[in-house]
């Protein structure tokens, strides 16, 4: 029979605070086993597309021999919606799998949540896509790496775009998450002295509508909104925005929102389009790892890689080469393999220098916008990339 969720959770706890002792690094096994926590079946990219990433580098390290001659496994589970969810696929990977080292845990909650556990159980987590700046600092922040660049630096880019328009009054409306609260922190830090925060709010992103809180933002005539949200509530508080007559300012979007399916939110597509700057994390194009990354991400599964499919890609490709400097299957030998590999790390997604919490240190950012590409509505990178460092 199998435990319920709440029977795990109660089982997780007791192991963060009665820790079992440590046991000897094993070996490294006949078969190299790679927990996979991503959600299996979530669009456009969140899960499937990352999955097909990090299959991708996967395979084709076994084709070159593994690691000394040894196999390596995804193991993939479903994290599902939650961040308890992805806890609970965190312990069936350890408890029942025995694995080391995790790649994934998507979202920030989901890394909060897991980073006492894995710590306890000295399992590393390597998560592409979780940016929130409360990742860092905590006392299990070295077992949880971050390949996407933090939100400390794309709250830094945003507040460079409004510095630029010489915009002075900002209205924050982020998620009430930790994904949402970094974004408002880093933007509100970036932001002092140089422009006046009208009001902040913080949403509940389950919410079925908006109004009560776009009615704030506009009472305050802020001269631009900066929204920190995911593509579901996104969607919804645009079209209520456009209701409220709030498209004749500027708002600036991160990258939660893009990549929304815009032929299924075509009335929040035409707010985008007439409204909408947004940033995201963007690989060095010219690169000749990025390259080599798309031309072989395109010819194994007929499409372009989505956002954050880079940061996967590499991602595993930093955990295989961490395993192999470690020598044995040990989640502390190859955390410490790792950080040093980081430093300097040509990725699909650019060079990669982790701190001492395991955040990534510098980052590029594309300017993105929403047009008309035929009869149809896409997202469009402008010409414009920004290059931020953690000061």
């Amino acid at each position: 029979m199998r435990m319920s969720v709440f029977a795990v959770i109660m089982s997780i706890l007791l192991a963060v605070v009665f820790p079992a002792c440590v046991a000897a690094p094993q070996e490294l096994p006949a078969e190299i086993v790679i927990g996979c926590n991503m959600a299996t079946s979530s669009a456009p990219s969140w899960g499937p597309n990352l999955i097909k990433a990090a299959q991708m580098a996967l395979d084709q390290a076994n084709r070159l021999g593994g690691i000394d001659g040894k196999k390596l496994s995804l193991q993939v589970v479903d994290e599902g919606p939650s961040a308890s969810t992805s806890l609970y696929a965190v312990h069936k990977l350890v408890e029942e799998r025995g694995t080391k080292v995790i790649i994934g845990c998507t979202s920030s909650d989901a890394v909060i949540a897991t980073g006492p556990y894995v710590e306890s159980k000295r399992v590393l987590v390597v998560s592409p896509t979780a940016t929130s700046s409360f990742l860092s600092g905590q006392s299990w922040s070295k077992w949880v790496y971050r390949v996407s660049p933090p939100d400390s630096l794309e709250g830094g880019v945003v507040a460079k775009l409004i510095k630029d328009r010489g915009i002075k009054k900002v209205a924050l409306l982020v998620q009430d998450s930790s994904y949402g609260r970094g974004i408002e922190e880093s933007v509100r830090s970036y932001l002092s002295g140089r422009a006046e925060i009208v009001v902040s709010i913080r949403y509940d992103p389950l919410k079925l509508s908006y109004l009560a809180e776009l009615n704030t933002v506009k009472d305050k005539i802020p001269g631009c909104i900066v929204h920190a949200g995911y593509y579901a509530d996104g969607a919804v508080i645009y079209v209520q925005a456009m209701q409220l007559g709030l498209d004749n300012i500027p708002w600036f979007a991160v990258d939660g929102t893009y990549d929304m399916p815009l032929d299924k939110y075509l009335e929040a597509a035409k707010f985008m389009e007439k409204a909408v700057t947004g940033t995201t994390p963007v690989p060095d194009r010219k690169s000749a790892v990025y390259k080599d990354f798309v031309e072989k991400y395109r010819a194994l599964f007929d499409m372009e890689p989505t956002i954050f499919c880079d940061t996967t890609y590499d991602g595993l490709n930093l955990i295989i080469a961490a395993i192999k400097k470690a020598g044995v299957y040990d989640g502390g030998a190859i955390r410490d393999a790792l950080a040093t590999i980081g430093r300097n790390y040509a990725g699909a997604s650019g060079i990669i220098t982790f701190d001492e919490n395991g955040e990534r240190v510098s980052g590029n950012y594309g300017i993105w916008k929403v047009g008309m590409k035929g009869t149809e509505y896409t997202f469009i990178m402008t010409d414009q990339t920004v290059s931020f460092i953690k000061p």
